[in-house]
């Protein structure tokens, strides 16, 4: 995958600066070429990363055979050898994915979208038309971001190449809003930056040669998911054939590919299927974390590997190295961080380009698919209740006997599900609003979009919310070290086949994903398929009260720079910090992580220069 960045307009002028500092900030992304083209009413830069085809002929920008297209192209389009087979009088002179999207936007125009399997961010320029046309993919997997500024269209992978090309930064002040006081993050097109928006998943956009600008949904889940009247053992049939179509295609590379392993039932499932059926060329490595003595995983991970003779290779992280990777994470990220696991990713993606790796798997996708998380699981039986349904109660028990809660217990978690306070997704409160000022927390109204269905809940989570964030730190932590993310549990049609079925297959006996259980009963371990989901997946609750990082937060808190913030109420963010301190008990240490995303943003790219100081990864 690669870097793009652009401006579409009259009279296009880009200075050397300019294009010395979008080099800087985007050749992480594609370290193999960068290149550009610059005429009068456009510019266009790309940053490669090589996978596909790997000659210089398909080098970006690229033009199309008769010179009239031209694309600059960030992703990657697993179907493209079919789709090249479709398309007829077209003179390829590449083997690249890159010119099959060029072909297939001649032959079919904004319609070829339809047509694309894979993750893809790209602007096609016309040049008799002078009009652009661009598009992201259905979830997210690439990202686009773009600016109106100096009387013209500007687009990037990442906001640093729209400050690269002339942006000043600014705060986004209603964006950082939602995200501090509804946890809501990457949701809807503004971002935290101002004047910056984000082309949205499924989402794509006309630029004319009046330099009027049209934005259009493409792709809507919703629509797409169809009635299923399948049996189990049918839909199980069809689950394993989507699965593994989507692992064979995910895997076309002419580079040697790896997968990330956690001891989960999704990377198990993603590192099994490879095993079993010899689905990529180049048999992929695994690469697994641990936390030392205070978490690991190797348990479940090693029954997964010696199920097929096979080891993994272990990374372990630190709490000085978490420490270390937040400046340099936040400023690759643009955005909050995860937190631990998301930074753990970091060194992860490290090792992985070091051993000669340039691209990598991951299992994204299955928990929302399959109702994999416990707040579906409720949605799941509070929509029996509230049906009377006779199969309540039986359920009911299930529920408590799986996830370890007694009735009481769960009946009160029904009864409290609400879509106006953030939840974890095992249905703890995210939010703490005692630490900001009466002012801040009054000062915007939000109005939440989800309902309390489970259906609907899971289509929000793909298309909308947990999907789209997700990617966003995963492309941008892998994309730091010049590494391909590939998500093959994000085919579309994966994921529209396992939202069509109905909704008991995915929780039977009291399992969550419980059909995929079954899909994989011949392949898994039994320890590790019918194991319920992690709801502590790091020791970050933990490694919050370690001496390191109790020095590393108070230098945050009592620091000049955040006691100028206007949002905290300084005495009660104390209170809190504490009380966490001395409470054990606490189940989320989302605010801490809050504090610290908001306040390295505002030092990285409001009160420096993010293009004058680079943030390096030191491993």
């Amino acid at each position: 995958m690669c870097g793009i960045a652009g401006s579409i307009g009259k009279n296009i002028d880009v200075k050397r600066y300019n294009l010395v500092k979008l080099d800087e900030t985007l050749n992480h992304r594609g370290p193999d070429h960068q290149n550009y083209l610059l005429q009068k009413n456009f510019f266009l830069y790309h940053a490669r990363l090589s996978i596909i085809d790997l000659r210089k002929v398909s080098n970006q920008p690229m033009f199309s055979s008769d010179k009239k297209l031209l694309i600059t192209f960030n992703g990657e389009i697993y179907n493209y050898l079919e789709l090249r087979d479709k398309i007829k009088n077209y003179r390829f002179k590449t083997k690249s994915d890159t010119e099959v999207i060029l072909a297939a936007y001649k032959k079919w125009g904004k319609k070829c979208l339809d047509k694309l399997s894979g993750a893809f961010a790209f602007t096609i320029y016309d040049l008799d038309k002078k009009e652009a046309f661009f598009a992201r993919d259905r979830f997210g997997q690439k990202p686009f971001f773009y600016s109106r500024f100096n009387n013209q269209f500007n687009f990037s992978s990442e906001v640093k190449g729209l400050l690269a090309l002339g942006l000043i930064p600014k705060e986004n002040k209603k964006a950082w809003h939602n995200y501090l006081v509804n946890g809501i993050i990457d949701e809807d097109e503004n971002t935290l930056f101002s004047n910056v928006k984000q082309l949205l998943p499924g989402c794509c956009g006309v630029l004319n040669s009046r330099n009027e600008l049209k934005i259009f949904r493409w792709y809507n889940l919703k629509s797409n998911v169809k009635k299923n009247n399948s049996s189990l053992e049918e839909a199980k049939d069809k689950i394993l054939f989507h699965l593994n179509n989507s692992i064979e295609k995910c895997s076309r590379a002419d580079v040697p590919i790896s997968v990330c392993l956690s001891g989960g039932l999704d990377s198990a499932i993603l590192f099994s299927l490879h095993k079993k059926n010899n689905l990529a060329k180049n048999k992929p490595k695994s690469f697994s974390l641990t936390f030392g003595k205070d978490f690991s995983e190797k348990k479940y991970i090693n029954l997964t590997t010696k199920k097929f003779n096979s080891k993994t290779n272990y990374i372990n992280f630190s709490i000085q190295e978490w420490i270390n990777s937040i400046n340099p994470s936040l400023w690759h990220l643009e955005s909050p961080s995860g937190g631990l696991m998301n930074c753990a990713f970091s060194k992860m993606n490290h090792k992985i380009k070091k051993l000669g790796y340039k691209v990598v798997q991951d299992a994204t996708g299955l928990d929302e698919i399959f109702g994999g998380y416990e707040y579906h699981h409720l949605l799941y039986l509070y929509e029996l209740k509230n049906r009377t349904n006779k199969d309540f109660y039986r359920e009911l028990n299930l529920f408590c006997e799986n996830w370890n809660y007694k009735k009481t217990k769960v009946l009160e978690k029904i009864n409290n599900l609400t879509n106006n306070i953030p939840k974890t997704l095992d249905s703890y409160n995210l939010i703490n609003k005692f630490m900001y000022k009466k002012n801040f927390l009054s000062s915007y109204k939000y109005t939440s979009n989800e309902t309390l269905n489970l259906k609907k809940s899971l289509t929000y989570f793909i298309q909308n919310s947990k999907i789209p964030r997700n990617n966003r730190l995963k492309d941008r932590i892998s994309m730091a070290f010049g590494l391909e993310l590939r998500l093959p549990f994000l085919e579309h049609e994966l994921i529209e086949h396992g939202l069509s079925l109905k909704n008991y297959m995915y929780f039977l006996n009291g399992r969550s994903k419980s059909i995929l259980r079954e899909t994989m009963k011949d392949t898994l371990d039994n320890k590790v398929r019918l194991a319920k989901k992690f709801s502590i997946q790091s020791p970050q609750n933990d490694w919050f009260r370690d001496r390191l990082f109790i020095n590393y937060f108070n230098e945050i808190i009592n620091s000049e720079s955040f006691k100028s913030r206007s949002y905290y109420d300084l005495n009660n963010v104390k209170k809190l910090w504490n009380n966490f301190l001395k409470n054990k008990n606490n189940n989320t240490s989302f605010f801490l992580w809050q504090i610290i995303n908001y306040e390295i943003w505002c030092r990285i790219f409001i009160d420096n220069n993010p293009l004058e100081k680079k943030y390096k990864f030191k491993y």
